[in-house]
């Protein structure tokens, strides 16, 4: 990896120090649902991306 790459990822990183617990604590009740329903979406996705190939 490049130090640009490197820089980024850490940038990105503290972004989501910074936004992550607050979208946590102003959707206490419904972030557990909505992590399962976007793993279950990219779970289906990779899959049909392995089943049916690259389009």
């Amino acid at each position: 990896m490049d130090t640009a790459d490197w820089m980024s990822l850490i940038a990105l990183a503290m972004v989501a120090i910074l936004v992550v617990p607050g979208a946590l604590r102003r959707n206490r009740g419904t972030a557990l649902r909505n992590a399962a329903i976007w793993l279950a979406v990219v779970v289906a996705l990779v899959w049909a991306y392995d089943r049916f190939g690259p389009f």
